[in-house]
């Protein structure tokens, strides 16, 4: 009897188990999600890294395997535009960048374009055009009508100023940049000082 009766369960088991085994069976497939190092965002991320230690080879390779992920993610011709400029490539870098501006789709795409141009104004200044100070100062216009605490634009413009010789506008906007106290305030820092040590330098100036 008790034999009979483990038989009987066995059964009852097998069939309130099947279904269940032929649910899982016809179930959909789960499939991975995109890898997150493989996506237009990361590989801007990385080649910007790349671009600030020098290696254009290697970070122009990570710009344009963002495109080649979203042929219209304006931040990857951003990074493209400023691999030309510091190549030397003016017209190409400019060239970019004004893609990377009528590409952006959020205002800060559109400022990191904008101010990625007046980055290339400020790499090729006048083997660029001989104008670069206007158009640099033009598309910093732009920028803070945009988003006025933004201080990458205070500090690439503070730059451009700089390499001007225009000391006091200089100083001003790397003031801000120490006001707004974000991002630059080591390198706004420190292009002020070098400006002090310079006017307090020059004939004529004063030593406190």
């Amino acid at each position: 009897m008790k034999n009979r009766h483990k038989m009987v369960v066995l059964v009852l088991l097998g069939v309130w188990l099947s279904p269940i085994f032929s649910l899982q069976g016809c179930a959909p497939k789960i499939h991975l999600s995109e890898s997150v190092l493989d996506t237009p965002k990361h590989h801007v991320q990385s080649g910007m890294k790349l671009l600030r230690l020098g290696k254009y080879d290697d970070a122009m390779r990570e710009f344009e395997l963002a495109k080649g992920l979203d042929p219209k993610f304006s931040r990857a011709y951003v990074g493209s535009g400023l691999v030309f400029g510091n190549r030397g490539d003016f017209k190409q870098g400019i060239e970019d960048m004004k893609k990377a501006i009528a590409m952006a789709k959020t205002k800060g795409e559109e400022v990191d374009a904008n101010v990625g141009l007046i980055r290339i104004y400020l790499l090729g200044r006048e083997s660029a055009c001989k104008d670069w100070l206007e158009r640099a100062e033009g598309t910093y216009d732009r920028v803070i009508s945009v988003s006025p605490e933004f201080s990458g634009a205070h500090y690439y413009m503070g730059e451009a100023y700089k390499a001007a010789l225009n000391f006091d506008k200089a100083s001003q906007l790397f003031e801000k940049v120490l006001e707004i106290n974000n991002t630059y305030v080591v390198e706004a820092n420190e292009a002020r000082k070098l400006i002090q040590k310079i006017q307090r330098a020059a004939p004529g100036t004063t030593n406190r």
